[in-house]
């Protein structure tokens, strides 16, 4: 039987891996103690992604939290050998949550990772392994890169090499960070050293901004879902420091799962990969803001709040050409429109407070 285990399979990521290898493989076992809403309060909650993928016939749900090694270590041990890859998408993703809690921070993202990795190397050593990391992990460091100012956006510099593509995986480690980039450099460093120094077959994805239409945004975490469903609700959004202007490049969950797929079929273990949307889905908070009301002709609200959030960065484009050179059969299906849209429906139909009921536009 070929299994695969999905952590954090109520989230976005994990939700998406479980509906995308439900059929290529026997049996999907997800993991997740829905502690999302223990993060971010009910908005936050995974609760009905969690009850969308418990309907899959071959979906297993575990309640386990990432951070328990003996019941991981029973679960990995039930499964053992079967158990051909490991999607590893359990997180704390938010700066703002870790600056109060560092320590949970780094307890759920650091050891619970190496926890995940440990019951892998135990019982199921020869799965693939993946592991949803951060390009946060570079802390503000792309703010030293030659920025330009226009009357949209930040951008880097025509003149430098990274203009046209985005920051690519040659990029130094430096900057300040958040906790919660700290404690997921952990994660990534020690994925990496269980790939060069134990074997394990471990990719690792440094991911900019991926989003979905079932990502349950807060103001702590996806922006772009948190923008769409403020808008639905008829909510104010938040425009964040920056001038609104900062830079993201956004990837549809969907898409990254395929990358997934991709590197589970051809294993390159310890390589370190960027998986962003690259330039043709970048944005600017204020961009975002006017292709989502000229798509649905429905008006965001937003109050501008001055004081940027500390290493927010002013820019950040994601180069993903070394894993398309090591992988030419990837490409992102899922534009920015594509994206904008779906989220507008998804939450048109599950919270449609205050909508003022304008169809989106092709």
């Amino acid at each position: 039987m070929d299994v695969v285990v999905v952590t954090g399979s109520a989230g976005l990521v994990g939700g998406e891996a479980v509906r995308a290898l439900a059929s290529r493989f026997d049996l999907v076992v997800g993991v997740d103690n829905g502690m999302r809403r223990q993060l971010f309060g009910p908005a936050g909650s995974v609760a009905d992604n969690l009850a969308d993928v418990e309907r899959i016939p071959n979906y297993r749900h575990h309640r386990v939290d990432v951070r328990d090694g003996s019941a991981l270590g029973t679960l990995f041990g039930e499964y053992g050998t079967d158990v051909r890859l490991v999607v590893h998408t359990a997180g704390q993703p938010s700066g703002v949550w870790a600056a109060d809690r560092p320590v949970a921070d780094l307890e759920v993202n650091a050891v619970g990772t190496m926890t995940v990795l440990e019951a892998v190397r135990r019982h199921s050593p020869s799965a693939v392994v993946v592991l949803t990391s951060t390009t946060k992990v570079y802390g503000d460091l792309s703010d030293s890169l030659p920025l330009v100012e226009t009357d949209t956006r930040w951008e880097i510099d025509p003149a430098h090499p990274y203009h046209e593509h985005g920051v690519d995986e040659s990029v130094r480690l430096g900057g300040n960070r958040t906790f919660s980039a700290v404690s997921k450099l952990a994660a990534d460093l020690a994925a990496q050293s269980y790939a060069g120094l134990l074997g394990l077959r471990v990719g690792v994805f440094r991911c900019g901004s991926v989003t979905g239409a079932r990502q349950a945004g807060v103001e702590q975490s996806g922006f772009l879902s948190h923008l769409v469903r403020s808008a639905v609700r008829g909510a104010t959004f938040p425009v964040i420091g920056h001038g609104g202007k900062q830079v993201r490049d956004v990837l549809d969950a969907r898409d990254l799962v395929e990358m997934f797929w991709h590197f589970y079929l051809d294993p390159r273990p310890g390589e370190v990969y960027h998986a962003g949307g690259g330039r043709e889905r970048s944005t600017s908070i204020l961009e975002l803001i006017a292709r989502y009301e000229y798509l649905t002709g429905q008006e965001v609200r937003f109050e501008y709040v001055p004081e940027h959030r500390f290493a927010d960065v002013r820019c950040w484009i994601t180069d993903t050409r070394k894993f398309r050179r090591d992988y030419p059969g990837w490409r992102p299906a899922h534009d920015l429109g594509d994206v904008l849209r779906s989220v507008h429906e998804h939450w048109v139909e599950v919270d449609p407070i205050g909508l003022s009921g304008s169809p989106v536009t092709s």
